[in-house]
């Protein structure tokens, strides 16, 4: 199996944001960071208490062509999926056999049709034919043994947790892992074995995951529906889908102890795409994107650099303007917990405590598995005397597990 290029437009692997640490003595803790738009929210969970339930979950592989890839794809699946599952084998518009191959797996549910209806129309063709919980897997994948049980454990983790995807060799965004060089699927295996053991149970939440493989909680197949097709071929359908997500209330998390290996683009390499056309595609596609939530993007985006400003401006001692930058990151999304957290960080080094400690409770108010701001909060309490009141807090908090507010 040769190893394959990031596709265009391909990021490095996420980095956690930069973070206040509010101690008794007031100390700031400054982490590394980077916010973009669409980049990973500074939120990482130890799941240990996750447990996957029983419950019906069904497996959406969409296919055009490309029938050896099909092949690998599938042969993985029953070899490698040992959790209860429903298979559901989308054929595209195939022209190659895939329907043929699809048509011969036992069991599985199969789904014809003559045309090709692009990623999300086939999408939809199989997310009409599921029960419970789903996965859409790119027929260009291999997963290895343990892959869904790591999904859904990371889902399960809390009730608001609407999708999850895995980390990969081959995608955008922060679920890349880079300079990755496996060969044979015993390499495959050995790597994701490795990882889960070095990340076992951990999450991380996002602001997007790319759809080549993502598993979707039954509720929000009910609430959000199905993918827009009006994206075409393919190409920003997922990231439509994942805003649509977030504004019904859930969180998007990475589960960052499953792999799945991608080869990447094979559906635009069966259509004979050309790089200039994919350019062309993407743009063509970005355009309808920011047409149609570009309130929304921009809102998050320009709160996410207000807060770099803000941490810009702490680095080089201006509090006044960093006073004033999270404060208006704030004003234009508030749902964007980060900028509370810090603004509650640079009021607690000016001796206003109290203020500090309120500016922690809206931080957890919005996202209450925040690790950093529950700490905040609880060293905040511990300083003014309110450990009662806020454990009392948090623990209703997390009792509840709100769903943070994307409206």
């Amino acid at each position: 199996i040769p190893s394959r290029p990031p596709p265009l437009g391909a990021t490095g692997p996420c980095q956690e944001g930069l973070r206040y640490a509010v101690r008794a003595n007031g100390v700031r803790n400054l982490l590394n960071s980077t916010a973009q738009m669409y980049g990973p929210t500074v939120l990482r969970n130890d799941c240990a208490k996750g447990k996957a339930v029983s419950h019906p979950i069904s497996i959406v592989i969409p296919a055009f062509n490309q029938v050896q890839c099909c092949r690998e794809c599938v042969a993985s699946v029953l070899a490698n999926t040992r959790r209860a599952h429903q298979l559901i084998l989308v054929d595209n518009g195939s022209t190659d056999g895939a329907g043929a191959f699809f048509d011969a797996i036992p069991g599985a549910t199969v789904v014809h049709s003559k045309t090709n209806l692009g990623f999300a129309g086939g999408v939809n063709l199989g997310l009409r034919e599921a029960e419970g919980h789903v996965v859409l897997l790119n027929s260009d994948t291999l997963v290895p043994q343990g892959w869904l049980e790591r999904l859904e454990r990371a889902l399960v983790r809390s009730d608001d947790i609407g999708m999850v995807g895995p980390m990969t060799n081959y995608a955008s965004g922060c679920q890349l892992i880079p300079d990755l060089d496996l060969r044979t699927l015993d390499e495959i295996s050995a790597f994701a074995a490795k990882l889960a053991r070095d990340k076992a149970r951990t999450i991380l939440d996002v602001n997007r995951l790319v759809a080549f493989c993502i598993l979707i909680r039954d509720s929000v197949v009910r609430e959000v529906g199905l993918f827009d097709e009006s994206f075409g071929i393919g190409n920003f359908e997922d990231d439509d889908y994942c805003v649509r997500v977030l504004r019904a209330g859930y969180r998007l998390c990475v589960a960052e102890d499953c792999f799945i290996f991608h080869y990447g683009h094979r559906t635009f390499d069966a259509l004979g795409v050309t790089r200039e056309q994919l350019r062309s595609l993407i743009d063509e596609n970005e355009a309808t994107f920011v047409t149609k939530w570009g309130e929304f993007a921009h809102a998050r985006a320009l709160a996410e650099q207000l807060n770099v400003r803000a941490r810009n401006a702490m680095q080089q001692g201006d509090q006044a303007k960093a006073l004033r930058f999270l404060k208006e990151g704030i004003e234009v999304f508030p749902a964007f917990e980060q900028n509370y957290n810090d603004l509650g960080a640079l009021l607690w080094d000016m001796g206003e405590g109290d203020r500090a400690y309120q500016c922690f409770v809206q931080a957890l108010s919005r996202n209450p598995e925040n690790q950093e701001a529950r700490d905040n909060l609880l060293e905040a309490a511990r300083a003014l005397g309110k450990e009662d009141d806020a454990k009392a807090f948090l623990g209703e908090r997390l009792r509840k597990g709100l769903r943070r507010d994307y409206s």
